[in-house]
């Protein structure tokens, strides 16, 4: 299996979490979900229980909370559809010229998810799609939802062979679209985001990023100059070998990565969503408390 599950260890660290329910109450809470799903015209009717729990896992079993981000998770694929469009193995060959992204296979010590994005060394900016980079990773959130609970993410980004052009294709306007379809829409819990091999022109990077995103996090990003840094962070036994760890051939999770995306190629490009002419012009707040918005992010 590519993505390694939580050892009786990390399960132990996971159950210790003060919001953390027994299996009993999660059901309970499923439950009342997916009743509460058939009562909302304009969303689709889920009855999978397994990605429903895994939803309420990551909105660490907030039950109001879960009701808040499957909406706006369902919202958003109908607002943004340019996000969730179909690609092939060849678009994906092709892309990983430019860079990749990937799940690690190994969770921390803690239980978190390692979601990592690598650039490599290309003079052909053109062939850069960032369109298909916002389509993949949004993908693999999508996967990773699907396989197992979200209790939390680690975000790794290696800027090593990032090029201005690159930076500068991510517009305000296509930044702030991709973060309420890739994180406010997600029950996605993110622990801290790191960037190693900083380009000459990280302060501006960073300075932009910082633009679209909460205090919390803001607080959560570390810039490291070295990987000896790094390892503060993240235990070398979770880093590929090419960040000086134990944890296996970067090249290898990119591969078992492809194979998954296009292993569930039919279920992704089926990825239902939300019917906007039956939504309601104004939703309840005690319904969903959430007051019509869809901009609050789950910070640990």
């Amino acid at each position: 299996m590519y993505l390694i599950p939580p050892n009786e260890t990390q399960i132990a660290y996971i159950k210790n979490e003060d919001f953390y329910q027994p299996l009993h109450r999660l059901e309970e809470d499923v439950t009342q979900l997916m009743e509460w799903l058939t009562k909302q015209p304009h969303l689709p009717n889920i009855t999978d229980r397994k990605w429903l729990a895994h939803f309420i896992t990551g909105c660490k079993y907030n039950l109001q909370r879960s009701k808040q981000v499957i909406d706006s998770y369902f919202v958003a694929r109908a607002e943004f559809p340019e996000f969730f469009g179909s690609f092939t193995r060849e678009q994906l060959k092709e892309a990983t010229k430019q860079g990749s992204v990937c799940l690690f296979p190994k969770l921390t010590p803690e239980g978190n998810r390692i979601f990592c994005t690598t650039t490599r060394q290309s003079s052909d900016d053109e062939k850069y799609d960032v369109m298909l980079f916002c389509q993949v990773s949004i993908a693999i959130l999508d996967l990773q939802l699907k396989l197992e609970p979200m209790y939390g993410n680690i975000i790794l980004y290696d800027l090593k062979h990032i090029r201005l052009a690159q930076f500068m294709a991510f517009t305000p306007t296509l930044t702030k679209n991709l973060l309420k379809c890739c994180i406010d829409s997600f029950p996605l819990r993110v622990k801290t985001v790191h960037y190693i091999n900083p380009p000459k022109f990280m302060s501006r990077l960073i300075t932009f990023f910082k633009l679209f995103v909460s205090n919390k996090i803001k607080d959560r990003i570390f810039v490291h100059d070295s990987l000896e840094d790094l390892y503060q962070h993240i235990p070398k036994d979770v880093l590929p070998d090419l960040y000086g760890g134990t944890g296996g051939n970067l090249e290898k999770y990119e591969e078992d990565m492809l194979e998954l995306l296009m292993a569930n190629r039919e279920w992704l490009e089926a990825r239902p969503k939300a019917d906007l002419s039956r939504r309601p012009e104004y939703t309840k707040a005690d319904e969903l408390d959430m007051n019509g918005t869809f901009k609050q992010l789950q910070i640990d």
